[in-house]
C-alpha cells in the first residue's frame, strides 16, 4: 500500500475508519490517515456500555491471554481490539493498521452473534485549488499567443 502520492501534478492523500459492532453493543472504530510521512493512527475508541468486553492489544493483555480453550490467535497476538466471552459464546474483534495492510478480523465462536464490519476510505486530493489556478493562467496565457507576436 502506497501513502500519499503525486498523480499526475495532484498529491493525494487517503484515510480509513475501520468500524466493528458486535450485538449492536460493543463497538470499536480505528481511524488511520495514510500521507507521505507514512501511516498515522488518528484514534482508536472502544465502547461498551455493559462493560462486558476488554480491551486486548496496545502493550496491554494480549488476545492469545484471554482466548478459550479450542481457539488459537497465536498469529494475530500482536493485533489490537476487544475480546467478549459471555453466554453466547467467545468474540474477538481486531484491528491492524500499518504502511503495509489495513487488517479487520473477527474470531468467534459464539452462537446468535450479530457481527457488523465496516471500512470507509477517504481520499483527499490536496492542490486542486492550486492546480486548477495553474489551469486558468495557462488558457488565458495561452489565449494571448495569437495576438502577441
Amino acid at each position: 500500500m502506497r501513502a500519499g502520492f503525486n498523480l499526475g501534478g495532484i498529491d493525494v492523500d487517503f484515510g480509513a475508519r475501520l468500524q466493528t459492532l458486535i450485538d449492536n453493543r460493543v463497538e470499536m472504530i480505528s481511524v488511520v490517515n495514510f500521507t507521505r510521512a507514512g501511516a498515522n493512527i488518528v484514534s482508536q475508541t472502544f465502547s461498551d456500555p455493559a462493560g462486558a468486553a476488554m480491551q486486548v492489544g496496545n502493550g496491554g493483555i494480549s488476545v492469545t491471554d484471554v482466548t478459550p480453550g479450542g481457539v488459537n490467535l497465536t498469529g494475530l497476538a500482536d493485533f489490537s481490539g476487544i475480546a467478549l466471552n459471555d453466554a453466547k459464546g467467545f468474540t474477538s474483534a481486531l484491528h491492524n493498521i500499518t504502511r503495509n495492510a489495513i487488517i479487520s478480523s473477527v474470531v468467534s465462536n459464539a452462537s446468535g452473534r450479530d457481527i457488523q464490519q465496516r471500512i470507509d476510505i477517504n481520499v483527499r486530493l490536496n492542490n486542486m485549488g492550486a492546480l486548477d489556478a495553474a489551469r486558468k493562467r495557462a488558457a488565458i496565457v495561452d489565449s494571448f499567443s495569437g495576438i502577441l507576436r
